[in-house]
């Protein structure tokens, strides 16, 4: 599996992509293939339920740094117990069916632990 959507500028590689760059205003329109796999650099347990809340509490939102990119996205982690989760978890996307696949982040429904070994710190710790 591979991510369909980031962008690459000046050596930086987007998730989600964008049509611009974010500081200087140039087009970026150079499409890079990256794994669906990541390490979460941060995380958050949630524990209090909000209105139309549809995700029953406790769940995790994670950053997670996908292999090859260069700013970690906000998304959800399940398949883990709460109290399992850590920084340098490596983990992978769950997508959504390939007829409900689009440009964008909803594509992914979830990630889970992929079950590797624990990235090294040096290789997401300017991300945290």
């Amino acid at each position: 599996d591979i991510f369909p959507y980031t962008t690459l500028f000046r050596s930086k590689v987007y998730i989600p992509p964008r049509t611009t760059c974010p500081t200087c205003g140039v087009p970026m329109d150079e499409r890079v293939d990256l794994p669906s796999v990541g390490t979460v650099t941060s995380f958050c347990v949630v524990n209090v339920q909000f209105y139309g809340q549809a995700m029953e509490c406790p769940y995790v939102s994670a950053l997670i740094l996908i292999d090859g990119s260069d700013i970690p996205l906000m998304h959800l982690l399940q398949e883990v117990n709460v109290d399992d989760v850590h920084m340098g978890m490596r983990v992978g996307a769950v997508w959504v069916d390939d007829a409900d696949m689009g440009p964008t982040l909803e594509s992914i429904r979830y990630f889970k632990p992929t079950g590797e070994p624990d990235a090294e710190w040096d290789t997401y710790k300017d991300n945290v």
